[in-house]
């Protein structure tokens, strides 16, 4: 850069031309090496970070059952922080599952409300907790659970896989009151034909013919667990309605339900 001291007008006002250019020059420099390192920055987060749920997912793997949770809880909430959602869902629903087998529902049933803070519209948390609900046999929560995952189910237009689940839950709801709710769901779901055949086992049994179901509590929960490990295809292969009179039923209280076991295809 050339000194202004002693110049004239017209070299003065040259001297400052090339400052003010020099300054942009520096500036448009300094801009770029902020955004390259900012870059760099970025990248080594990413690195950092798949590194670090590869190690989870080994460890997740490796553990005993029902030991998992810790690792993919860690997962999903290293998603949340970075900014990644989705994929925490994914390691919460994994979460979920393995917590219902393994028959720790309460934390199931937390999880599934954290689910929801992060992602209001979860459908299959919802259904979660309306099983949930019927197995702990609270009258107002098992209701509003069940609205609730309703109201999601038509709002992610899962309408057909929602009544499915509600044919199941009816089946397994040992209450009169709560299987003529769900009946009244079921016509909101648009499956009509179900909340008849649902109607129709309820005012048997409202008129001495057709035994009310059992209540064994082991194979509620029995129902519970299956019902809510359930994926999309899974319930799609089911039948859609409770067994008539003269079908084969297998026992009482669990006429179209398979019987326990991890179904194929599976996923979170």
């Amino acid at each position: 850069m050339r000194s202004i001291r002693g110049s004239g007008p017209g070299e003065v006002a040259s001297c400052v031309r090339d400052w003010q250019e020099h300054g942009r020059t520096t500036t448009r420099s300094n801009l770029s090496m902020s955004q390259f390192f900012r870059g760099r920055s970025d990248s080594d987060t990413n690195s950092k970070l798949e590194r670090e749920l590869a190690s989870l997912e080994e460890q997740a793997r490796s553990a005993s059952p029902g030991y998992e949770t810790q690792f993919l809880n860690r997962a999903g909430n290293l998603c949340v922080e970075a900014g990644m959602p989705q994929r925490a869902l994914a390691y919460f629903g994994r979460a979920i599952d393995a917590y219902l087998e393994s028959g720790r529902f309460s934390a199931a049933e937390v999880l599934c409300r954290k689910v929801l803070r992060i992602s209001p519209e979860a459908v299959r948390a919802r259904c979660t907790l309306a099983w949930l609900a019927i197995g702990k046999g609270m009258r107002t929560e098992t209701e509003e659970e069940i609205a609730d995952y309703v109201r999601a189910a038509q709002r992610a237009g899962k309408e057909g896989l929602a009544a499915r689940q509600l044919v199941m839950m009816a089946e397994a709801a040992t209450r009169i009151e709560l299987r003529e709710r769900l009946a009244e769901h079921l016509v909101e779901l648009g499956a009509d034909v179900d909340a008849d055949r649902v109607l129709g086992l309820v005012y048997a049994e409202r008129n001495g013919l057709r035994p009310p179901p059992a209540q064994d509590e082991g194979k509620l929960w029995a129902k519970l667990l299956r019902a809510a490990l359930m994926g999309p295809q899974e319930l799609k292969e089911q039948q859609t309605g409770p067994a008539e009179d003269g079908e084969d039923a297998g026992e009482p209280g669990a006429t179209y339900l398979p019987a326990l076991g991890k179904g194929e295809g599976e996923q979170s």
